[in-house]
């Protein structure tokens, strides 16, 4: 009985140690995502940007269109390696287009908003969550 409590108590202590060790590497929601809100403001006509991408660091998102007056939402997770620059590229009436949006800071939550008017001209404000009052415009 001695020696099966002895292996189990290793046993735990092993588990322990390599939780240990990997949990460093982990990041959670939140502590270093960027949290990206896409805004298409042009009126309810006929208009939509196709092969739609938002690209930070390592992390990237596609849709394959948004018609006027969508909003959509999504979380991206960049390595804290990686060149932590937004861009966002996408198409309205066959042209292609991309925005460079503000580089991200590694080790903090971040939220961008980007709003695209009817003639595909870019605007946008972004902050440091939590984002309390201390949006940059730009």
């Amino acid at each position: 009985m001695k020696r099966v409590a002895t292996w189990f108590r290793r046993c735990a202590w092993s588990v322990l140690l390599v939780m240990g060790l990997g949990l460093p590497g982990c990041r959670v929601l939140g502590n270093d995502a960027v949290r990206v809100k896409v805004i298409f403001a042009a009126p309810a006509e006929n208009r939509e940007l196709t092969d739609v991408d938002i690209v930070v660091g390592s992390d990237k998102h596609h849709w394959d269109s948004l018609r006027a007056g969508t909003e959509t939402s999504v979380n991206l997770l960049p390595g804290p390696e990686n060149d932590r620059q937004l861009t966002f590229l996408y198409s309205l009436n066959g042209a292609k287009r991309s925005w460079d949006g503000p580089k991200i800071p590694t080790g903090a939550g971040y939220r961008i908003e980007i709003t695209i008017d009817r003639n595909g001209n870019i605007s946008s404000r972004h902050c440091i969550l939590p984002c309390k009052g201390n949006w940059v415009i730009g």
